[in-house]
């Protein structure tokens, strides 16, 4: 009970951090420094006029002016709403399945350990939404949000187990290494991105994959560790590799394909489900390789053939 009334919180106040996102996804990557900030009242992108408070209520706002604006009625974007509601479910979800414990136990106590966490996870969550956004709309991941991302990272990373622990030695304070689990994440995160990007610019002659997606996933190993980092490196090229091809076969492919909102699905993933992953990857899976030893092959062709594929479509997507 105490978690089903906690949940249904945590989702209401999910979408109204998804309202907030939405304004920082519009203003954000504006050119014109005075409409760049976040702050101050809302106004329709159309007009100009200010919103009133009850038309910028979450999700029902939208639904009480049926996607059209008060003041001019112009149309009002389904994505208002849909990043409210995806904002809204990620946060029910979170506090439902908390990550690194439940905020209340049986008999109602209430954990303030899980719950700082928990605003960790919330944080990072909506900062994965806001840049996925920005960069289908830019093809741009701002440094307004990565770098405060992987500075927010490591600063979790002072929450022991948040980015894992980078040693079982209990001599050393479980916070200390939880940071430097938090720090190896960062450089893991973002050297190996950076390596990926290096290689693909150097085999296809032209820049494969952006910096940005470097802070990117700088931040996601600030939040989730080495080996969390590098899950989300290998399903973010899976999935942008099946959606990339699928689109192409399709005669459907985007001037332009971004990567982050790829990686930020990886992200998600790995944050869900990631030791789950992790032992899969690791442990369930070599053991049914050492009683199959072709098997290597299969997730050799299948890793580097997602790779390959992903910075073939980024190549030619940047053409």
């Amino acid at each position: 009970m105490y978690t089903a009334a906690f949940a249904t919180a945590a989702a209401v106040f999910g979408a109204c951090i998804g309202s907030f996102l939405n304004v920082v996804i519009w203003r954000l990557p504006q050119e014109d420094p005075s409409k760049r900030s976040v702050m101050g009242r809302s106004y329709c992108p159309h007009c100009g006029a200010p919103i009133r408070w009850f038309d910028n209520v979450p999700l029902m706002s939208w639904l009480a002016l049926r996607g059209k604006a008060r003041c001019c009625r112009a149309r009002i974007s389904f994505r208002y709403p849909f990043v409210e509601l995806l904002t809204a479910a990620f946060f029910f979800v979170l506090a439902w399945w908390p990550p690194m414990g439940p905020v209340f136990d049986g008999d109602g106590v209430f954990s303030a350990a899980s719950a700082a966490a928990l605003g960790l996870h919330f944080t990072f969550v909506s900062m994965l939404i806001a840049l996925t956004f920005i960069d289908f709309d830019t093809q741009l991941l701002p440094d307004a949000l990565t770098k405060p991302g992987m500075a927010i990272g490591v600063i979790a990373g002072l929450w022991p187990g948040l980015a894992g622990l980078i040693s079982n030695d209990e001599t050393i304070a479980p916070e200390m290494r939880s940071l430097l689990a938090s720090l190896l994440g960062l450089v893991v995160g973002g050297g190996v991105t950076w390596g990926v990007r290096a290689l693909g610019s150097a085999v296809f002659r032209k820049e494969a994959m952006g910096f940005g997606d470097v802070k990117f996933m700088g931040m996601i190993g600030a939040f989730l560790g080495w080996q969390g980092a590098l899950l989300t490196l290998f399903l973010g090229c899976v999935f942008g590799a099946v959606v990339g091809v699928t689109l192409s076969l399709r005669g459907g492919l985007l001037a332009r394909i971004p990567f982050g909102p790829y990686l930020a699905m990886g992200a998600i993933t790995a944050l869900f489900c990631g030791e789950r992953l992790v032992e899969l990857l690791f442990v369930t899976w070599p053991e049914w390789q050492r009683q199959n030893p072709s098997s290597v092959y299969l997730v050799l062709t299948i890793g580097v053939g997602a790779l390959l594929a992903m910075l073939w479509l980024l190549r030619r997507a940047r053409r």
